[in-house]
């Protein structure tokens, strides 16, 4: 994803509070989001005397947020698409790792090992400090502007309607769907700007809900999964999503027809004894695992590519969404060696 910087003037943004452990001269920095998609974003710098990263600050297409920072000294910002948008997370990242969790208010040191802090790890880019403006861009380059159109466009088509460019053009289609999304979630047809964008985001969460596959641990133990799908005529596995007893996750967030998607899981067992899912097929398909996270192109050759090969379960995929509840007996004792991550 790319990055530009500016010093032209901004409209109004969004004040975030000033940290209270900021010490010196600071400034104001504007970061602004320019990308079709809504984005949140987390920022590191020296706080209370040491680097820290802090987040989560949403920033919507076409907006800005402003950050008091030190006027000197390293500055980091990381962001990611909101989990509303079909077809996975997208990052602007870099290279500095530091922690992140999940709360909307997080503060991490730099000195913190994310996994025994309970959190995961993203890598940040560094900001050249004093750039009153860092812009958040995409390759198609919308500007402020198109931006705020293109993201309509994105979330419609994300909330089920057919929009087939995302170009931020407002042309006689995107009038014509707006119109239509208006008028199905009983909207008036003067709302714009802000509480338009807020339902859309709303409506495409909704759709984002009832697609893909979503996977439930109903087990004693917690479960690793694996997913396989057919894109543009090759096969693609990608592991591994964690779900502890009774909580879920959703491997796959496209509607399901045409993925032809498989299912892989091992569940964690005492002293690395891993079990994993059994096959309801006669002749199991089998796709490329590794140990640790992946994403393998291709269904053969596995072993020459230095990949396990594992059978997987088959999952429904006439309708656009499907959930999966594996229990204890959906799992069987594997030979030595099993996978562990």
């Amino acid at each position: 994803m790319g990055l530009a910087g500016s010093a032209a003037a901004q409209d109004a943004a969004t004040v975030i509070p000033a940290d209270p452990t900021l010490v010196g001269q600071t400034t104001e920095w504007q970061v602004c989001n320019e990308t079709s998609y809504v984005l949140r974003t987390a920022s590191a710098f020296l706080r209370g005397g040491g680097m820290a990263a802090k987040g989560w600050n949403e920033v919507l297409p076409g907006a800005c947020i402003i950050i008091t920072t030190p006027v000197s000294g390293p500055r980091f910002l990381f962001a990611e698409s909101i989990a509303a948008h079909q077809g996975g997370v997208r990052e602007w990242k870099g290279t500095t790792p530091l922690c992140v969790d999940e709360t909307t208010d997080f503060t991490s040191s730099a000195t913190q090992d994310c996994r025994l802090s309970n959190r995961t790890e993203r890598n940040f880019f560094a900001v050249r400090p004093g750039e009153p403006v860092t812009s958040l861009v995409e390759p198609s380059e919308f500007g402020r502007t198109k931006s705020v159109v293109a993201a309509q466009q994105r979330l419609l088509r994300d909330a089920g309607y057919a929009i087939t460019r995302i170009d931020g053009l407002p042309g006689r289609k995107t009038s014509r769907l707006l119109r239509a999304f208006r008028k199905d979630h009983d909207l008036d047809a003067t709302v714009s700007d802000e509480p338009l964008m807020r339902a859309l985001i709303a409506a495409a969460q909704d759709a984002q809900d009832s697609v893909g596959l979503e996977v439930c641990n109903q087990s004693s133990a917690a479960i690793w999964t694996a997913v396989a799908t057919l894109e543009n005529g090759k096969w693609r596995s990608r592991g591994w999503w964690r779900a502890a007893p009774e909580e879920c996750t959703r491997p796959l967030d496209i509607p399901l027809p045409g993925t032809e998607a498989h299912v892989f899981a091992v569940q964690e067992g005492e002293d690395g004894a891993d079990k994993r899912l059994r096959t309801v097929a006669t002749t199991p398909a089998q796709f490329c695992i590794a140990e640790s996270k992946f994403d393998a192109l291709g269904k053969d050759m596995c072993i020459e590519q230095g990949y396990a090969v594992a059978s997987f379960r088959p999952v429904p995929t006439e309708d656009r969404g499907a959930r999966m509840r594996l229990s204890d007996a959906d799992f069987s004792e594997q030979t030595p060696g099993g996978l562990r991550r």
